[in-house]
């Protein structure tokens, strides 16, 4: 496929957007990125650290888990200013829930297996979430909730076999992606492959089945982020999926940082122009928004911006490992405490 660069223009009376820095009172890493709104804002990462913020970002207070040391939760979604769950990565493999702010957790789930690394955990609604990890005993191990959750189970659905060394990246909570009706994406790298792969269901109850998409696959390289976008002019009215990544040790461009699928994520091509480099973070600027339905990704090098999801220009060079919407506002964190809102 092959389209004509579309140059993103801001307009001579709208100002530049760009990228608003608030301290967050730590210097960890921060991987764990969930929004409730413009608002009510968590995040997580290193050091079992967890912190909330009731304004925006503009304050934050600590609220993670005691007990749990140096353990890193890499995952974390918000339901309200008092609900939420975090899952960990590295051993051991646990998920908690908090449902007073975070003055108090309680462990819902641990893996019993040593080779259990939770990669992502989403959530339909209030209700229905998993949480996915690195194979165990050859296939990915996946647990499912139906209470928010307050209590977690092994999927009784077999998952295909996982290639040797195949694994997923916890790096931004983002390579597992839901939709409508149970249907899921989840990405994976880790083989050494020309190709990374991709895990699809179609609905609930559905067989889980892996289709190859033509990013590089190593131990630092695969998908590291899925999500959907706008249809694309003159292409196609269906909605694209998106995904993003590349090498995260490469410190020069990376050959593929992103590529789409036009049906539903059966087959994947490579976009037009990709991001500058790897890219751990993507997805669509909602409404509200001046940039509204644009696609931003961001990665530790910098930031980049398309409004077609097949051009990508890039736009900051601060880095960032994740991002997370409210109901107008792109907010993103990354290394050494650093938390941004989309000006």
């Amino acid at each position: 496929m092959t389209t004509t660069l579309a140059p993103i223009s801001f307009g001579e009376d709208s100002p530049a957007p760009y990228w608003r820095l608030s301290e967050t009172g730590t210097n960890v890493s921060l991987r764990g990125l969930s929004a409730v709104d413009d608002d009510v804002i968590w995040a997580s990462g290193a050091a079992a650290t967890v912190i909330r913020s009731l304004d925006g970002g503009e304050t934050w207070k600590p609220c993670g888990p005691d007990g749990y040391g140096d353990l890193e939760f890499r995952c974390v979604c918000a339901f309200s200013a008092n609900d939420a769950c975090i899952a960990s990565a590295g051993t051991p493999a646990v998920l908690l829930r908090t449902e007073d702010g975070g003055t108090s957790w309680k462990e819902t789930y641990r893996a019993e297996s040593d080779a259990a690394f939770f990669d992502a955990m989403q959530f339909w609604d209030a209700d229905r979430g998993l949480a996915v990890s690195d194979p165990v005993d050859g296939r990915l191990l996946v647990v499912e909730t139906n209470d928010g959750g307050r209590s977690w189970k092994k999927l009784s659905t077999e998952l295909p076999l996982a290639r040797p060394g195949e694994a997923a990246f916890a790096a931004s909570n983002s390579s597992l992606l839901v939709g409508e009706d149970g249907r899921l994406w989840f990405g994976t790298g880790g083989a050494e492959s020309d190709t990374s792969r991709l895990y699809t269901r179609s609905g609930w109850d559905q067989p889980w089945h892996a289709v190859s998409v033509p990013m590089p696959s190593s131990q630092a390289s695969g998908i590291f982020a899925i999500c959907q976008g706008p249809a694309i002019a003159g292409v196609t009215t269906a909605t694209p999926l998106f995904c993003v990544g590349g090498d995260y040790r490469a410190t020069e461009t990376s050959a593929v940082t992103a590529c789409i699928s036009l049906d539903d994520g059966r087959t994947w091509q490579h976009v037009t122009v990709q991001p500058e480099s790897f890219r751990s973070d993507v997805m669509e600027i909602p409404e509200g928004s001046p940039l509204a339905r644009f696609l931003i990704t961001v990665g530790p090098s910098g930031t980049d911006l398309s409004n077609d999801g097949m051009n990508w220009t890039p736009f900051s060079a601060i880095g960032f490992h994740c991002l997370s919407a409210g109901k107008t506002k792109v907010f993103a964190c990354g290394s050494d405490g650093r938390f941004a809102r989309l000006e």
